[in-house]
């Protein structure tokens, strides 16, 4: 993300009061970590936040934080009117205020009987976004399938959008991204680090989790570079303290993460590592290093020194 477009991007979030994020249902479990985190992330700085996401299963929901919040909505509902064939009975629609009444009135077309009583529902909507996150999207049809019309035609709303790929179709006003990124949770974490949002143990943990699911526990033929150096981050920020941690290590074999080289792109993010401490020595002295190992001969004289 180059600058202008970041500090636009702070601009856009250090005004917005109320902010939703979107998951993609076809992002997995890696997508949904990604989202949590960065409700989680969001909610600490004060905001209202609404998370959009495909329900978990009963054992995904118990390896993330924050899944109880998926589809609770910003707080206050809009109020929608429904009126069933519309097209062929409603010409026109205008309100007014009779009292502390608010009165709408729906217009017959000409020719048509009006609107009967069994024609009207009620539903209730979410109010409008000032700021959208999207998780996990790569064209225009499947996010519109997932957000409200209001919502996404909306010039006032300022979208930005997380994926692997580059985008082909540009419907977001920024978008973070990297190819080379093995998951959607360290993309996440890096779009954390840089616009400096809240970070603690349970939103690290989120990520850490999302970045194992979709690299199979750090396969080496799954992860990248920058899986293991975002992972590396995310323990110093307490990933491996948060109370879920202790199911996942046992459940899945224990993994030593060693920070590696991050492979340099346009979005890569300088993330800090905890400098190696030297090896203490203890009784063993510097010579008994370098002193060449032992060998013994024959398959039957291994009490003997060659």
């Amino acid at each position: 993300m180059d600058e202008s477009l970041k500090q636009k991007t702070l601009e856009e979030l250090t005004k917005a009061q109320t902010i939703s994020v979107v998951v993609a249902h076809s992002s997995g479990l890696d997508g949904l970590a990604a989202g949590l985190a960065l409700y989680l992330s969001l909610s600490k700085l004060g905001k209202n936040v609404s998370i959009l996401a495909k329900p978990p299963t009963v054992s995904d929901a118990m390896k993330l934080y924050g899944v109880d919040k998926i589809g609770g909505g910003i707080e206050g509902n809009n109020t929608v009117v429904v009126v069933k064939d519309a097209i062929a009975s409603v010409d026109k629609v205008t309100y007014f205020l009779d009292g502390d009444r608010l009165k709408i009135v729906l217009h017959s077309l000409a020719g048509s009987k009006g609107v009967t009583r069994d024609q009207i529902s009620f539903e209730q909507t979410q109010p409008k976004s000032d700021l959208t996150f999207t998780i996990g999207f790569n064209l225009r049809e499947e996010l519109e399938k997932e957000i409200t019309h209001e919502q996404f035609f909306d010039p006032d709303v300022w979208i930005i959008n997380i994926s692997k790929k580059d985008m082909d179709q540009k419907f977001a006003q920024a978008n973070f991204s990297n190819p080379q990124a093995a998951s959607l949770s360290e993309i996440t974490a890096q779009l954390i680090q840089q616009l400096a949002l809240p970070l603690n143990e349970d939103i690290s943990y989120n990520l850490y989790a999302g970045i194992a699911e979709a690299t199979s526990n750090f396969s080496i033929t799954k992860s990248s570079p920058v899986s293991f150096e975002v992972a590396s981050w995310l323990i110093k920020f307490g990933a491996a303290k948060a109370s879920f941690a202790r199911g996942f290590t046992k459940s899945s074999q224990e993994t030593t993460i060693q920070p590696l080289p991050q492979t340099p792109d346009q979005f890569s993010v300088p993330f800090e590592t905890t400098p190696v401490t030297e090896v203490e020595k203890g009784k063993t002295s510097q010579e008994d290093w370098l002193k060449p190992p032992k060998i013994y001969k024959g398959s039957k004289s291994f009490d003997s020194e060659y």
